[in-house]
């Protein structure tokens, strides 16, 4: 391989070219149904040329990525780009069609490709492996050989592998919950692969897995607050590349589950090592404070009732299309119904034979319908809800995020509709899809600011817009495959002891 000089305006010598892909999937394996290549095609599915100007102006990854090879003259390769809602296992078309995408270009190319740049979630499950991250990083590595540098970036919720950590020159992971950081990593992960190609660094990672499951967390808070900033101030030293305290993602039954360290160093083996093993000694010191205490769904109601001012969130924490949730789930809505709660502005419940019925009786009709409840067990997210409402709206149901997470990202919910019960208003689309900007509601002809109660499936990436606008926010566990309870969850290859769930950590 080539070593590149930088320069004031690029490269002294030939322009490197770079490989750029994205293959993410954060999989919930107590989903029944599977993520297929339409649920890709469903989010968002890039191939080759359209990759570029999809992701040129967004605050992701890829964006991130794109501005690095700009900035330092590198030829971008485009290779393939797609992001499927979380859900179930992943396919093993879809697994193989990106896998293909990528050893196909790399063929392609004649094996002219002096790097990789791979966006990835880190919690991938797939028909055929445990750690479909792993296995795909592998194939990969054993196509290009260890001389060519992978640069990569995690969601901060991977259960890490060490077959990810052995295919990998430097994993850059996300360090905020709620995502802020996504373009900021990716921009990182380019000046990481320019510093390898220039030969002024050569890292060296290490990982260790964590025996515990922790529930959504914020960064912006303890005990989380505190590990991101240990890791900055880890990173002030020159032989530091990066350090990273992985959250892991919780509702995936594998042997990899779970949180864990990483530190990458310039060349110093025993310096990474002795990094995350005092981070280790710290976070189990420090286990109980992961702990998290949610509202019922009654008790969530009546304390947003009697808060004099909205909106007061009420986030189903349970049913978060974002991890996996069907968005579905009806409980919440029940009980609303049944205390004849009014102002409410509900997001969301996919229900695409509703969507249809509204679509036939047209806005300013009346419709009763049977909405949500239907794609899980009934003793999981409820039983469908026998409504009488007005349709309010019907919508095409793209948006364009404008808040400060994955800002310029298109959206694409499908057909949406806003059903009106009784004050209850309901945005209803045909695809899942987590409400974490504010632009879903305003798309749909809802002003979120004026309603006295929101309702959004979501855990925490809300926060990142709606927080400013809330007057108060109130967590609900309200039973679903999302929930913080983890001995409801039926685990059977996770590694166990495992705090909190065994008595005998």
């Amino acid at each position: 391989m080539v070593a590149f000089i930088a320069v004031a305006g690029g490269f002294s010598m030939s322009r490197p070219r770079i490989l750029i892909a994205e293959f993410k999937h954060e999989t919930n394996t107590f989903c029944s149904t599977q993520t297929t290549l339409k649920d890709f095609k469903n989010r968002y599915l890039k191939i080759g040329q359209e990759i570029v100007p999809f992701f040129r102006e967004s605050k992701v990854e890829m964006g991130g990525f794109i501005t690095a090879c700009n900035q330092f003259n590198i030829e971008i390769v485009p290779a393939v780009a797609g992001n499927a809602t979380p859900g179930g296992v992943v396919s093993r078309e879809a697994y193989h069609f990106f896998e293909e995408s990528v050893l196909d270009n790399l063929m392609r190319q004649k094996r002219k490709i002096d790097g990789l740049l791979i966006s990835l979630h880190g919690a991938m499950v797939t028909e055929d492996y445990l750690d479909g991250d792993g296995a795909f990083l592998s194939s990969i590595r054993r196509a290009i050989g260890y001389p060519i540098p992978i640069v990569a970036t995690l969601d901060l919720h991977a259960n890490l592998s060490q077959d990810m950590v052995s295919n990998v020159d430097v994993f850059f992971p996300y360090e905020s919950y709620p995502h802020l950081d996504q373009y900021c990593r990716g921009y990182e992960a380019g000046k990481c692969i320019v510093a390898i190609l220039n030969g002024h660094v050569s890292p060296i990672t290490k990982m260790k897995p964590l025996p515990i499951l922790i529930p959504s967390l914020e960064t912006s808070k303890n005990p989380m607050k505190y590990f991101v900033e240990r890791a900055h101030k880890l990173k002030e030293n020159p032989k530091i590349i990066n350090v990273s305290v992985l959250h892991g993602f919780s509702w995936a039954d594998t042997p990899f589950t779970g949180m864990s360290v990483m530190a990458t160093t310039d060349g110093d083996p025993e310096l990474a090592n002795s990094i995350i093993e005092t981070l280790s000694e710290e976070i189990l010191s420090r286990k109980s404070e992961f702990l998290k205490q949610y509202y019922s769904i009654e008790e969530a109601i009546l304390e947003a009732i009697n808060t004099p001012e909205g909106p007061i969130i009420l986030a189903d924490v349970s049913d978060n299309p974002g991890g996996g949730g069907t968005g579905d789930g009806t409980h919440i809505l029940s009980k609303l119904i049944e205390m004849k709660v009014k102002d409410v502005g509900f997001g969301i419940i996919v229900d695409p034979e509703v969507v249809h019925q509204a679509i036939q009786a047209g806005v300013g009709n009346v419709i009763q319908v049977q909405l949500g409840g239907k794609t899980e067990k009934e003793s999981l997210f409820g039983k469908p809800v026998e409504v009488t409402a007005k349709v309010r709206t019907i919508a095409d149901g793209i948006f364009v995020n404008k808040g400060l997470m994955a800002k310029g990202l298109e959206n694409d919910m499908g057909i949406a509709v806003v059903l009106d019960i009784d004050g209850i208003e309901v945005i209803v689309p045909e695809k899942r899809i987590q409400p974490w900007d504010p632009e879903i509601f305003l798309r749909m002809g809802i002003d979120p600011t004026e309603k006295k109660i929101l309702v959004l499936k979501s855990a925490l990436h809300f926060r990142a817009s709606f927080a400013e606008m809330a007057k108060k926010i109130i967590e609900v566990d309200a039973r679903g495959l999302l929930s913080s309870n983890f001995t409801r969850l039926n685990y059977s290859k996770l590694t166990r002891p495992k705090f909190p769930i065994d008595k005998n950590f």
